[in-house]
């Protein structure tokens, strides 16, 4: 495979494509783009889902770099990456779906992660996408990293992508796990890549919701990040909600509705909070199915504020 990569000739509109990708970063931040933020980009913009590529594509993609003379590349800088629009990365995801579609075509077979890598590298070689801190002429590898399958237990900050009907993803934030299920904060709209960008982050929805894990065991919600001070954008104990007269003559629940904490604390709720949980007009529920809830953020529930 390595051959077709390097026999196959890349089409010059690919790496003007990619110097657009740079400029319009340097644009949006004020500054020009590095290796390692360039490659962040590429990475939450890879083509996973295009049939150009083998279905083994992770996203974000990760890449490990080496210089001339075999000397490791480390960026040293801090990203600049959270601070994007979507704009770049819907540039970056047309340009390596272009470049995965061209691979893919010339070999007959779809393009692994490995095979992929190979022709970007050719492609910064080439020296058309300029750079902050290094030369296209002085690397010497660009290697993939896809890990072994292996999901790990959510925790409290863990970023989730939950694939939507219509394309791209919801996004969701772990908040915690307790007696009631695994709480998420949710935000409004939908992510093209899977990326909690500066939008969607000024859009958190202000009532979390719990779910259970089967979804993300099975690899459909993947974690994509991981970010503890956007914990702060919700509750620290989401509650459940109760109708008024739950348990009559056991346990008050309010004219309008209480909510219990973790803890079995309970809170009488005014009118305004029980609309906006959905108890007043019935459709509220205090766990969701993990499939779902995926449903019901496809059809555009689960979003009062």
């Amino acid at each position: 495979m390595k051959g077709d990569a390097e026999a196959s000739p890349l089409p010059a509109e690919v790496a003007a494509g990619l110097a657009e990708v740079a400029s319009g970063f340097a644009h949006e931040v004020g500054g020009p783009i590095t290796l390692a933020e360039l490659l962040e980009v590429l990475g939450w913009a890879v083509p996973a889902n295009s049939e150009a590529t083998d279905g083994t594509f992770p996203q974000p993609l990760t890449y490990q770099v080496t210089l001339a003379g075999g000397r490791p590349y480390a960026g040293g800088r801090p990203s600049r990456v959270p601070e994007l629009n979507d704009a770049v990365f819907v540039d970056a995801g047309e340009w390596q779906t272009a470049l995965a579609e061209r691979l893919s075509a010339v070999s007959g077979v779809p393009v692994t992660p490995q095979r992929f890598a190979e022709a970007l590298l050719r492609v910064l070689r080439s020296g058309c996408v300029p750079l902050a801190d290094v030369q296209g002429a002085d690397l010497g590898g660009l290697t993939a990293e896809v890990p072994e399958k292996r999901i790990p237990r959510p925790r409290p900050g863990d970023v989730l992508a939950i694939p939507a009907r219509e394309g791209g993803h919801h996004l969701a934030l772990v908040l915690t796990r307790n007696r009631f299920g695994t709480a998420l904060g949710l935000f409004e709209g939908r992510s093209p890549y899977g990326r909690l960008g500066p939008d969607l982050r000024a859009r958190s929805r202000r009532h979390p919701v719990y779910t259970e894990e089967s979804q993300i065991k099975n690899g459909t919600w993947a974690v994509v990040g991981h970010d503890e001070s956007l914990l702060a954008l919700f509750p620290a104990d989401p509650p459940i909600y109760h109708r008024p007269d739950a348990w009559p003559g056991i346990v008050d629940t309010g004219e309008f509705g209480a909510a219990e904490t973790a803890d079995g604390s309970l809170r009488f709720i005014d009118a305004d909070e029980a609309r906006e949980v959905g108890l007043q007009d019935g459709t509220y529920r205090s766990t969701h199915v993990a499939s779902f809830l995926q449903k019901v953020l496809d059809d555009g529930g689960v979003s009062r504020s």
